[in-house]
């Protein structure tokens, strides 16, 4: 379909138009339902998708006692103001504003972008409201607010209805409108998922658990008090972490380098890159006493996604974790460090000016009274602050002696600070200065290859690694065989590893068995919400063809040829689409058109992201295919595909004769997995039975 705004040709499913950038999915649902498209075997193209979303909903607290106080139209401006100052933030950290509900507004976070850091973008969204509501700009009366958080998966799609609406539904929804019912004015209460999803990013208070009205399960509460803001530095958080698994060689060489900085006094930057979940910041918080030992001060910085848009967001952050040190604020301790008697009233002027020229966009408090010789020409305006940067950094060095200065997550820092950052990655050289900065695989920045840069490639942790993590989470040891299994489904990531731990622990795939915890075999290990927002935002910024290559492939198994995607695309995969997974690292090439995921965790993402129809005609295709040959059919696969496309009268006899196969040849826990699935079709309370009692028996017979 073309797109409504600018009249491009759009790709079938695209989300987004690739020349103007405008929402095609509202488009096509505001088209009606009658407008869906088909795919190129004539069939109905669904427009949805499961997904994690954090849920917000905000409620003004004020509004009946205004309707019965006010005039009506005065009441109708500001709540109408109200709502949309909670749009605009909502929007600004990049939610989506879904409806106003009278005087109350519900967003998500998450659809129809996914961010990995939602939890946190949905609650500093909350305080932001909170904050606004309680000390209006304007002057107007202050109004106070109840809000509603909570985290879980979704289907999105269009409403059949007619009205060109998109619903969410999900549990997420009803529960985030539960708790803010039960918030007191002011008050901002998250789900337990939330707080989990924020990853020691947000303060709360608990408030206990509660059976929420027309739910069954408990939901345990917290308050939300406030964000922790930078989490390593603080004592208490790298602490609670508990001890550091496998890296010490990684630490050892960031060591040898601080060493020779303290000898020498000339510099160094050490780049750290890794995927998300590696543990960057956490080996770098491991080098903060080492480093203070050597007599080095300690900075740390560090750039968030929903940050980018912030001017000079991390030079600001920069001079004010300084002045915390010095216990001032940044502008104050700037005008000390600067203006000594040995700098001439014309420098001056054209410092403050220079400052002043960005101070009240960059939020640098005490210099937007600066008016002398503020800069007219851009260009001048940054010549001055490379000035300023350079005046600063030495007089601080001078003052305090050596340092080093963390920056995590450059990834995602601030265009305005790209100069700045370049500037101290090369005034490192030559200065008792160690920049360590962490950021994901991607384009290196320009200062990458500079001849005192050292850089660090964090990869996986090995077996013997992660079964000693696995240990630490789990508070038991784990058997060989079942640490090698996490150890292959997370592919070492230390944050994987952590969060499939403590998922199996809760659903029941770890127990815990004569003092060791035990892998159930027969249970089906659930990919995490923290994970499975992690990996979707991964996919959701692919193309639309390549996010149908993997969700295709996600359906064949952990490795797949170019031929099974085709045969299920029913087209060719489109150009480019391979390579650019390979480049996302979500696949890996194995040679001659045999591609494999690049850990199972990644292709449980992507299958958990396809509506349960997809799902089933996909599975029912790859049967067919199955059948078809070449080569001799697999009875378990068949089987396993027939059951997954819901095709019971043909999948129930597969899955029996496989159970069958799986119990003459001792693998008895596969066996009861068969059974168990043939039970769930079948529709014959007789049959159920019997297949339920013949599982039991399998899950009781002894392992080969």
């Amino acid at each position: 379909m073309p797109c409504p705004s600018c009249g491009a040709t759009t790709t079938a499913r695209a989300r987004y138009c690739d020349q103007c950038g405008a929402d095609l999915i509202r488009a096509r649902a505001a088209a009606g339902p009658g407008a869906s498209e088909r795919s190129p075997a004539g069939e109905r193209v669904e427009v949805g998708d499961w997904r994690v979303v954090t849920a917000l909903f905000a409620d003004l607290v004020d509004y009946v006692r205004m309707i019965a106080e006010l005039d009506p139209e005065e009441v109708r401006a500001r709540v109408g103001a109200a709502l949309r100052g909670m749009a605009d933030t909502i929007e600004r950290l990049e939610g989506t504003r879904e409806k106003f509900i009278g005087d109350a507004v519900f967003a998500v976070f998450g659809w129809p972008r996914a961010h990995d850091d939602d939890p946190v973008r949905a609650a500093l969204a909350a305080l932001a409201i909170r904050a606004a509501l309680r000390d209006p700009l304007d002057g107007g009366e202050a109004l106070e607010v109840r809000i509603g958080i909570a985290t879980g998966e979704v289907v999105a799609a269009a409403r059949d209805d007619g009205t060109g609406d998109l619903a969410l539904t999900g549990e997420a929804i009803t529960t985030a409108a539960r708790i803010q019912s039960l918030a007191r004015p002011g008050e901002i209460l998250l789900d337990e998922a939330t707080v989990r999803g924020g990853r020691d990013r947000l303060e709360v208070d608990d408030r206990g658990s509660v059976v929420l009205r027309g739910q069954s399960s408990v939901v345990h509460l917290y308050a939300l008090t406030g964000e922790l803001g930078l989490v390593w530095p603080h004592g208490a958080h790298a602490t609670g972490a508990g001890p550091l698994v496998g890296r010490g060689e990684e630490i050892a060489r960031i060591r040898k380098v601080l060493r020779r900085v303290r000898r020498t006094k000339r510099g160094a930057v050490v780049l750290v890159t890794g995927d998300a979940g590696m543990g960057k910041s956490r080996l770098t918080a491991e080098i903060e006493a080492d480093a203070r030992a050597q007599g080095f001060n300690w900075t740390w910085t560090e750039s968030v996604s929903y940050g980018r848009g912030e001017p000079y967001r991390f030079a600001r952050a920069f001079a004010q974790a300084v002045a915390d040190e010095h216990g001032t604020d940044s502008g104050t301790f700037a005008r000390q460090l600067l203006f000594g008697p040995d700098v001439d009233a014309a420098t001056v002027r054209r410092w403050g000016g220079g400052v002043a020229a960005i101070a009240r966009a960059a939020a640098f408090s005490g210099w937007e009274a600066e008016a002398a010789d503020v800069p007219a020409d851009p260009a001048e305006t940054t010549a001055i602050l490379s000035e300023v940067v350079v005046a600063y950094l030495e007089r601080l060095l001078a003052a305090d002696g050596p340092r080093v200065v963390v920056l995590d997550d450059v990834h995602w820092i601030d265009t305005s600070s790209v100069g700045f950052l370049d500037l101290l990655a090369a005034m490192a050289a030559d200065r008792p200065l160690v920049i360590i900065a962490t950021m994901r695989p991607g384009a290196a920045p320009a200062w990458a290859t500079l001849p005192h840069v050292e850089r660090i490639d964090l990869s996986g942790l090995d077996a013997p690694e992660t079964a000693q993590l696995a240990t630490i989470v789990a508070r038991a040891a784990l058997g060989a065989d079942d640490a090698r299994q996490i150890h292959e489904r997370t592919q070492g990531n230390p944050l994987f590893i952590g969060e499939t731990v403590r998922a199996s622990i809760e659903d029941g795939t770890l127990e815990l068995r004569d003092g060791r915890m035990v892998l159930v075999a027969s249970r089906a290990p659930q990919l995490p919400l923290t994970l499975r927002a992690v990996l979707g935002a991964r996919i959701d910024g692919l193309d639309e063809a390549a996010r149908d290559v993997l969700g295709v492939a996600s359906v064949i198994g952990i490795g797949f040829r170019d031929g099974d995607i085709e045969d299920l695309l029913e087209r060719p995969i489109p150009p480019g689409s391979l390579d650019r997974l390979v480049e996302a690292a979500l696949i890996l090439p194995h040679g001659d058109g045999t591609w494999r995921f690049s850990h199972p965790l990644v292709q449980d993402a992507a299958y958990a992201g396809l509506l349960a129809s997809s799902r089933r005609r996909l599975h029912a295709r790859l049967a067919d295919r199955i059948e078809r040959g070449p080569g001799p059919v697999s009875v378990p696969a068949l089987a396993v595909h027939r059951a997954a496309s819901g095709d019971a009268e043909r999948a129930i006899p597969l899955l029996v004769e496989a159970a069958s196969a799986a119990v003459a040849m001792g693998a008895a826990s596969e066996a009861a997995g068969f059974w168990r699935t043939a039970a769930d079709l079948s529709t014959d309370p007789a049959d159920q039975v019997r297949f339920r009692e013949a599982a039991g028996d399998a899950a009781a017979a002894p392992t080969r």
